[in-house]
């Protein structure tokens, strides 16, 4: 034993001997010969009466002390510690049976005496100095000593422990047993087991000892011995209290201990008892919405005690508990991909960022407590500081419930803010009752932590539906900078990050709406959570038919709703505005780089203008390109339209080279369509297409395919089934004459008995010719609002002055570019001018040269009518010698305002005399005085008349080509037409292109300055030296005239040697209208003074 000396030094003391014992004295100094038993027989006699806690005894003169000490205690009944020795050993028995439940981190090594000794001279001590088999519980077959094979065992690698062939196992005296919970830190000793098991640990012990004290029987040991370790296991299993014995398992780790334990009734040590699986206790309960993900399993000591209950019936995975645990545990999970595990800790993010203002997160959930928060007299909002990972378990708004922010004071004159978390857990309740585990985590405000500014921040769209599943976040950091964050959006499946100038863009295309914006720092790191709200889900039932008229300038889009509503289809504001950014930096950028959330002018957002943006592309292939990404639908505004720069694309209903950003335009077209339906339960779209008559078959075949292939992409993302019609469908993809006739004939109840519709749109004039509501002729001429008024302008731009418009900005404007700023003035401002200035400038010579210019370009239209209804007269296709009234809508259509007195055409306006006359002239008919009716919703006729059919029109079906009427006489190669004749393109290919005479051209222009004089028409002016009558027929023109139709012809000539090439890809233009539009630029020069 020990005593304690005054320097606190220890030394070894033998105790006396009992008066009654039998153990005689030997001579000091002499080595003396005793049988196996006297170490027994001296531990018997040996008179312990310590006072205070019992340790061991330390008084057995051998290397094999300890272990001969168990024996003897385990042995022997009057061995003087013999309760304290049984209680070690009951604690190591219990360490090795429940190793693998309780993940306890013990080891053993396997040493053989006998081959050790000839290299090491402690192991040949120990070998010659073997204890005597006395006690031994097995032996060996081959006659080697039980003890010279031993396993030595080692806890957090220390040794602790080794095997006993009389005693099974032998604790250290002082083994450090790190992580056994029976382990006494102050003694260095084992304790008793049972107060640190519950009821199934229990039951598991005793399933194992029952197998050890089958075991020790079969081994040929010492049946003495055997008894008595059997009876010491009886009764360690009585003192269980266990009542049954479930049948557990044993590991299925054949080398647990890392090395297997095979020697005799050791072998029963070999394996531990098998860790039961049970379901996790700490599992996160998710949100109804969030059914099928991967388990989350929160680790914390603190559950044990916030739930009342020992850490052993605390589940965590795979059998293991919160007592079983190891930090290592952590790693070893999460790479299995099975469960996620995290610390408790591990769910709050290292510090509280915080903007200085308040209500500056409008699209945000925000916690409760937000609204309290304060740091230097400021209300702030925070970024939630909160592992991302929640986000995957909860739906936003069961985690903002979750989470609680309180102000409190730090005790040191400074604010922090505690941020509580309240999870729902599987629990230790069973059944599905949940327990709650609160979590807090305090955080100090401070300066370094401010965020002063905040980005443009957006989703679209805001909405949630079946199948939809296009979403499209962006970012902008408004040049901030530092100032203020990044962002990452979870579940991108495509990001576009790109700089310019000094600001930072990101653009994404998400599957799902996202419940959160991640927050992060220049270096990437998260800093905190924006959460989302999800929109509410849209149940889609209703059928659209969408009717879409692509036009030059301006495109428009009318619904009929379930077949009882037809209406221009309303926009509605789709975007989530995440952050509250100035209108002066948010609208912009929106319009250049992302998506619009209003059109211009708001009141009448349609028709929009035909322009695409490709700002901030990614420069892909033609074939890999995405709406949003690569080009978007662009709103311009007159004040900040720039066409000439490169990203703006204009001119894309006639793009020949770059089919890509008309597919890029009709695409995103298409997908903000489809969200506004989706947004109003739409289940189903029919498309319906109009398209110009001059659309080569070529043109007609690509645009059809282009909308399928359109329709078939979106179906695919939308959950909305799309229908969109093939070349062949006449319901759904008619030519714009027919879509504007039925506008005419059902919107407008007007009779086509014999009428004629015009869409004069920006590129081109679609005419169709009816009688007794049958078509009888259509075709579409290049005649339009860029021919009868933009080139004029462009031209001449210093004329811009007189519609109060600084002619500097517009004299880089070329071609499309000039016509598209010039077609958004007049879509925005042409109404107010008209009103406020025309008539200020009636008498102003270069406004009347303008006046003439259009008049002549829209009284050769007219002309050319006649010239139909003549061709169609002797045909026999068009039976009533009588002009038609003309009903007139389309974009261009507003130029007849500037015609008409004050601005404002109608049925009395002297123009409308004038348009009757080319009719009549032209067609050889009675000048019946036919008015022309001016559609009261110019450029909505096409898109309108495409989703209407109560008005049942015939011959819409024609499946003969209607090849045009030449209205002048002309050679193509080697086939001559006369001004009556058809143009049909009988050859592959067009070599040569002439017109030789401009006969019916001068007989326009002479009946238009005849007419002027006859009808006494003062609002528009004659050509100045311009002579129409004769006195002798044979006279030579007049100086001016000769000039006019000299330049004219050079003029046509420029033009027709343009075409050439495949009949495919050339339009069936009327030479009458190839020489007229000569003839204006002729006449443009002149009055611009070029």
């Amino acid at each position: 034993m020990t005593s304690a000396y005054t320097n606190n030094q220890s030394a070894l003391l033998l105790p006396k001997l009992k008066n009654d014992c039998d153990v005689t004295s030997g001579n000091p100094g002499i080595w003396d010969t005793q049988a196996p038993k006297a170490f027994n027989d001296v531990a018997s006699s040996l008179d312990y009466k310590a006072p205070g806690a019992v340790t061991s005894v330390s008084s057995v003169p051998t290397v094999w002390a300890r272990a001969l000490s168990m024996e003897m205690a385990l042995h022997n009944d009057a061995y003087p510690i013999r309760e304290q020795m049984i209680t070690q050993w009951q604690g190591m028995l219990a360490v090795l049976a429940l190793a693998e439940v309780r993940n306890f981190p013990i080891k053993s090594q396997l040493l053989e005496l006998e081959t050790k000794k000839s290299n090491h001279v402690f192991a040949r001590s120990l070998y010659e100095l073997l204890p005597d088999p006395v006690n031994t519980l097995y032996t060996f077959n081959n006659n080697k000593h039980p003890w010279e094979d031993l396993y030595l065992f080692t806890c957090n690698d220390q040794p602790v422990g080794m095997t006993s062939p009389s005693t099974l196992v032998v604790p250290s005296e002082q083994g450090k047993w790190d992580s056994i919970p029976w382990w006494d830190a102050n003694t260095l000793q084992l304790k008793s087991p049972h107060n640190y098991l519950n009821q199934t640990e229990k039951e598991q012990l005793a399933f194992w000892l029952d197998n050890l004290r089958k075991e020790i029987r079969r081994y040929n040991g010492d049946s003495k011995a055997i008894d008595r370790i059997f009876g010491l296991v009886n009764g360690f299993i009585n003192s269980l209290g266990v009542t049954t014995t479930p049948n557990f398992q044993f590991s299925n780790n054949p080398t647990y201990f890392e090395v297997e334990i095979n020697r005799g009734a050791l072998t029963a040590l070999n394996l531990p008892v098998k860790v039961e699986v049970k379901e996790s206790n700490v599992r996160v309960i998710p949100s109804l919405m969030k059914p099928n993900v991967p388990q989350l399993l929160i680790i914390d000591p603190d559950i044990a005690t916030a739930w009342n209950e020992p850490p052993q019936n605390i589940s965590i995975h795979e059998g293991k508990t919160l007592a079983a645990f190891r930090p290592e545990d952590i790693g070893i999970w999460n790479k299995s991909r099975k469960v996620v595990c995290l610390e408790s800790k591990d769910l709050f993010l290292p510090e509280l960022k915080f903007i200085d203002q308040e209500g500056i997160l409008p699209g945000a959930l925000l916690p409760e407590g937000t609204q309290s928060l304060v740091f230097k007299n400021r209300n702030i909002t925070p970024l939630i500081p909160v592992n991302p990972i929640l986000l995957n378990y909860f739906t936003p708004e069961d985690l903002t419930k979750k989470i609680k922010l309180q102000l409190i004071n730090n005790g040191a004159g400074g604010s922090q803010v505690r941020v509580s978390l309240t999870l729902p857990l599987s629990g230790v309740k069973g059944g599905k009752v949940q327990q709650i585990f609160l979590l807090t985590k305090d955080y100090p405000l401070l300066e370094e932590n401010i965020i002063y500014e905040v980005p443009v921040l957006e989703v679209w769209p805001d909405f949630r539906a079946k199948g939809w599943q296009e979403y499209y976040g962006f970012y902008y950091d408004a040049e901030y900078g530092e100032e203020t964050f990044q962002v990452s959006f979870p579940g991108a499946k495509e990001v576009h990050s790109f700089k310019e100038r000094k600001g930072s863009y990101q653009t994404v295309q998400l599957d799902e709406f996202p419940s959160f914006i991640e927050c992060k720092d220049i270096y990437t790191n998260t800093i905190g959570l924006i959460l989302l709200a999800s929109p509410e889900e849209v149940p889609l039932t209703g059928e659209w038919v969408v009717g879409v008229d692509f036009g030059t300038s301006f495109t428009n889009i009318y619904v009929n709703k379930n077949d009882k509503v037809t209406e221009r289809l309303n926009l509605e504001i789709l975007h989530r505005k995440i952050t509250y950014v100035l209108v002066e930096t948010r609208f912009p950028v929106l319009f250049e780089y992302f998506i619009p959330e209003s059109f211009i002018p708001v009141e009448k957002p349609f028709p929009m203008s035909t322009v695409l943006t490709t700002k901030g592309e990614r420069n892909t292939k033609t074939d890999q390109l995405s709406p949003i990404f690569d080009g978007r639908l662009y709103i311009p505004a007159r004040n900040r339209f720039s066409p000439q720069e490169t990203w703006i694309k204009t001119n894309l209903k006639w793009e020949t080279e770059n089919l890509g950003n008309n597919q890029l335009f009709l695409k995103h077209l298409a997908l903000h369509i489809s969200a506004i339906a989706a947004k109003n339960g739409v289940q189903k779209i029919q498309w319906s297409l109009s398209f110009p008559s001059a659309f080569s078959p070529k043109q007609e075949q690509n645009y059809a395919k282009t909308w399928q292939k359109i329709t078939k992409e979106i179906e695919a993302k939308t959950g909305i089934k799309h229908n969109s019609p093939g070349k062949d469908d006449a319901t759904y993809f008619r030519t714009e004459s027919l879509a504007v006739a039925q506008y005419f004939a059902e919107y407008e109840d007007c009779n086509l008995v014999n009428s004629t519709c015009i869409d004069m749109g920006g590129g081109t004039s679609d005419i169709s010719i009816w009688q007794d509501d049958k078509l009888v002729h259509q075709c579409s001429v290049e005649l339009a609002g860029r021919d009868l008024f933009s080139q004029f302008i462009e031209i001449n731009p210093n004329f811009l002055k007189k519609l109060d418009i600084n002619p500097d900005e517009w004299t880089r404007l070329k071609g499309v570019a000039f016509n598209a700023k010039l077609d958004v003035w007049m879509r925005l401002e042409a109404d107010k001018w008209l009103d406020k200035k025309r008539d200020t400038l009636e008498e102003n010579k270069e406004f009347q040269g303008l006046l003439r210019l259009m008049a002549i370009g829209i009284s050769g239209l007219y002309f050319y009518v006649g010239q139909i209804l003549s061709v169609l007269y002797q045909e026999g296709k068009y039976t009533v010698d009588e002009i038609t009234p003309v009903y007139i809508g389309g974009n261009g259509s507003r130029l007849l305002h500037w015609l008409a007195e004050r601005g404002e055409f109608d049925k009395n306006s002297e123009i409308n005399a004038l348009l009757s006359r080319m009719m009549s002239v032209a067609s050889g008919f009675t000048d019946t005085e036919e008015p022309t009716r001016l559609s009261q919703n110019p450029k909505d006729e096409a898109a309108c008349g495409l989703v209407l059919k109560d008005k049942k029109l015939k011959g819409l079906n024609k499946k003969e080509k209607d090849h045009v009427i030449a209205g002048e006489g002309c050679e193509i190669d080697n086939e001559t037409y006369s001004w009556q004749d058809r143009l049909e393109f009988k050859a592959k290919t067009i070599s040569k292109y002439q017109i030789p005479e401009l006969n019916q051209l001068r007989l326009f222009l002479d009946a238009f300055h005849a007419s002027l004089d006859d009808l006494g028409i003062d609002g528009i002016k004659p050509l100045e030296g311009y002579e129409f009558e004769k006195e002798y027929p044979d006279d030579p023109d007049p100086e001016y005239n000769q000039k006019l139709w000299k330049a004219t012809v050079k003029e046509l000539r420029n033009s027709l040697n343009s075409i050439k090439g495949d009949v495919e890809s050339i339009g069936e233009e009327p030479p009458f209208i190839l020489g007229l539009k000569a003839l204006l630029k002729v006449l443009a020069r002149e009055w611009s003074g070029k």
